[in-house]
């Protein structure tokens, strides 16, 4: 995922289609946005984890963080299925669909 997030941010792949600079800047922000959100999720599932069961020390302050750490990946994943994918969708679909371009034809496999 590291990885990818370093290719996708820094190379031009695939190609962007033509359009406005305003549409081609909320494009690459909420592109940017779902790395985020992809990265954040299992990190946070992760500290969960860790803090329940391995982290060492205080259990009061290991119980406090791991409900922090669920708490967190509880709203990243939320936003992420209530907000950031209805808009990302909804918008990419409107917007091409009215370019007469068949991203969704592109991208999906059955269709």
């Amino acid at each position: 995922l590291v990885l990818r997030m370093f290719f996708r941010a820094t190379s031009g792949i695939p190609p962007r289609f033509p359009g406005h600079p305003l549409v081609q800047a909320v494009e690459t922000a909420s592109l940017r946005l779902f790395y985020v959100l992809c990265f954040v999720l299992p990190v946070s599932g992760i500290a969960q984890e860790y803090f329940l069961k391995w982290a060492g020390g205080d259990d009061a302050k290991n119980d406090r963080l791991a409900q922090e750490a669920i708490t967190l990946h509880k709203r990243v994943g939320r936003f992420f299925e209530f907000g950031w994918l209805p808009f990302h969708l909804g918008y990419t679909t409107a917007y091409h669909y009215s370019k007469g371009r068949g991203v969704v034809r592109k991208v999906s496999p059955w269709i």
